[in-house]
């Protein structure tokens, strides 16, 4: 390949760091704030005998922690989305580190579709082999000549150098 040269894996880790500071500190907020409204209809009862007191949420605080969790994922999906798949290729921690995502074939950006691929196979990883599997995807960058993770091959992607 004659264009810039393929991302040191450092790179890859710096900015999956500030991505995931990015994504994690508005989304624990908005998980908070989504979160105070189930303990609303929240009822205590206390033995006067024993005075030990239990509290029934009811389904409710299921519920807030439900729809809480999926607020944050449709966040947390669509920041690498987003900004994987759009002409930069880059999210702010890509930005940072002067690297981006790009069509291993063309050069160009990836696309919305390659990019949920790639976030996809990513958490398929994580997800079904325990965390094990995201590992080695997370490692694969040092030994492969591409400097490619599992989740790149799937994707036919490559994350370079900003020239």
């Amino acid at each position: 390949m004659g264009g810039p040269p393929y991302s040191q894996w450092w790179k890859r880790v710096v900015a999956a760091i500030i991505d995931g500071l990015i994504i994690t500190i508005p989304g624990s907020i908005l998980l908070a704030l989504l979160g105070l409204g189930t303990f609303a209809g929240a009822e205590i009862t206390c033995d006067p005998n024993t005075g030990v007191c239990t509290t029934d949420a009811g389904p409710g605080i299921f519920i807030g922690f439900l729809v809480s969790m999926l607020v944050y994922a449709a966040i947390a999906i669509g920041y690498q989305v987003y900004f994987n798949g759009g002409e930069k290729g880059q999210t702010v921690g890509k930005m940072a580190m002067r690297i981006r995502v790009r069509d291993d074939g063309t050069g160009g950006p990836i696309g919305y579709g390659k990019a949920f691929l790639r976030w996809l196979v990513g958490w398929a990883l994580g997800t079904f082999t325990c965390g094990i599997g995201l590992l080695i995807d997370l490692l694969f960058p040092l030994w492969d000549p591409k400097r490619q993770t599992l989740h790149d091959k799937a994707a036919n992607s490559v994350v370079l150098d900003v020239e």
